[in-house]
């Protein structure tokens, strides 16, 4: 992630990253990105809040994966709060 794109996104060099990536912005996120793409500036992925959701995250292990690290935040908040 070096800044070299005009689009100042993050970069991800791998596909797995931006996969990873999208995961966790469902996981921390309100409004999460949908899905990511190959950059034809700088070869890279980026994320993406445009277009259909990515395949990956209706896949059943993915929701569940998001669903309980979002309950684990979730916890986490209420217990720092006491």
């Amino acid at each position: 992630m070096d800044g070299g794109c005009s689009s100042k996104k993050n970069q991800y060099y791998l596909e797995t990253e931006a996969i990873e990536a999208l995961i966790r912005s469902h996981i921390s996120f309100n409004k999460p990105a949908t899905s990511y793409y190959l950059c034809t500036e700088c070869a890279q992925f980026h994320l993406t809040s445009k277009g259909e959701k990515h395949l990956i995250l209706s896949k059943p292990d993915i929701i569940k994966r998001i669903k309980r690290e979002q309950n684990s935040q979730d916890w986490s908040k209420r217990l720092r709060k006491k």
